[in-house]
């Protein structure tokens, strides 16, 4: 493996290091006494003597601005600057909008609706990679704990969590058209509270709970099937799919200037399900761009390209309660080759080597022989 002399780089979280450390897997890696790790050596890194520096950043979350302040400074002193957006949320985007510059390349989680000028952007879906990994190396969980072919209770799962306009108006929804004995629908509303003391559905399968703690929010860690570090929000629920033949997907922001593509949806299709989307516009159309079929022939998918977000939750709605009203063997038959399709996508996609690749192609542009040694 070649290995990169004499090349400063900053990298603002160990996230961001961690991204260049899987460089290896493509032959070479950065010489770790020329890296300078988190703000404590940000002043070493911008008087050092390096003839090419890069940087990278890791957009913190929740927004705040310190790092930006950090990146004019890098800015300055660097050949080029990365940056990686794993969550989408309003105030990120409007940072990273505010840092279309030469010479920068954003990976985001997901598709922004914003015309870039100068900066480059790549998609780097962190949410499939965190959430398929498990599965991806332990296939036999899938095999043995779904039940695709069996008679269900309920038409729908509707796990909508923390609380969210669109997830009320769901939530409204099913309780004014009498629909509540066709769903397992929870809505635990409030973040911060104890989840056992809620209507959150643990998936028990499995799942390990540590007795002593508190599991305030999804983001929260267990063991799953003996591996450590699962959150909860990545643990597929088995046993709320066994009993419903369709999923709601609530997605966590549903802003028409971006879609935000998280395990809210990796779920339902890595179990194998057809879904309506509670999202913004053109989610689904930028999903069938990264590869996946979406139901448009057995549902109505028009809503997906209605601007008006109330108008597309309903138009969404809608669809729901017609599904209600067919039988759902005729429905499984049409969509089989369409979730086989995307499971198999979802597992088999080498998500995260894209991104690497990528990362590489920018850095190579800067690379020559005289920063090279090999092993």
């Amino acid at each position: 493996m070649q290995v990169i002399q004499n090349v400063g780089v900053y990298h603002d979280s160990d996230t961001t290091r961690w991204h260049f450390d899987q460089l290896s897997q493509h032959s070479y890696s950065f010489n770790s006494d020329d890296y300078f790790l988190n703000s404590t050596n940000l002043d070493n890194f911008l008087n050092s003597n390096h003839s090419l520096k890069f940087s990278s950043y890791h957009v913190p979350f929740p927004a705040e601005t310190s790092w930006l302040d950090r990146f004019h400074k890098t800015y300055k002193v660097s050949a080029h600057t990365i940056i990686f957006l794993t969550e989408l949320h309003n105030p990120t985007v409007e940072q990273i909008i505010g840092l279309d510059l030469p010479n920068v390349t954003i990976f985001v989680c997901g598709t922004l609706h914003h015309n870039f000028l100068n900066a480059k952007i790549y998609t780097f879906l962190d949410w499939f990679i965190s959430t398929t990994d498990y599965y991806v190396n332990k296939p036999e969980l899938l095999r043995n704990n779904l039940k695709p072919h069996t008679n269900k209770e309920k038409y729908f799962d509707i796990l909508l969590g923390c609380a969210r306009p669109h997830r009320d108006v769901v939530y409204n929804y099913i309780k004014n058209n009498n629909l509540d004995e066709k769903m397992i629908m929870t809505y635990y509303r409030y973040a911060n509270r104890d989840l056992k003391n809620s209507d959150f559905i643990f998936e028990m399968e499995g799942v390990e709970l540590d007795p002593d703690k508190i599991y305030t929010h999804s983001i929260n860690t267990l063991k799953y099937w003996g591996r450590k570090n699962v959150a909860l929000s990545q643990v597929i629920p088995f046993s709320v799919y066994n009993q419903t033949y369709y999923s709601i997907v609530a997605e966590t922001n549903t802003s028409n200037d971006f879609n935000f593509y998280t395990e809210k949806v990796v779920k339902p299709i890595l179990g194998g399900r057809l879904f309506i989307a509670i999202a913004g516009k053109d989610y689904l159309k930028n999903l069938r761009m990264y590869g996946f079929k979406t139901f448009e022939g057995i549902i109505d998918e028009s809503y997906d390209s209605e601007s008006d977000p109330h108008t597309r939750w309903e138009l969404a709605l809608e669809q729901l309660r017609l599904l209600c009203d067919m039988n759902p063997y005729i429905v499984y038959e049409k969509a089989e080759e369409i979730v086989k399709h995307n499971q198999q996508l979802m597992l088999t996609h080498p998500w995260y080597y894209n991104v690497s690749l990528r990362l590489k192609s920018v850095l190579d542009y800067y690379l020559t022989s005289d920063h090279i040694i090999g092993d």
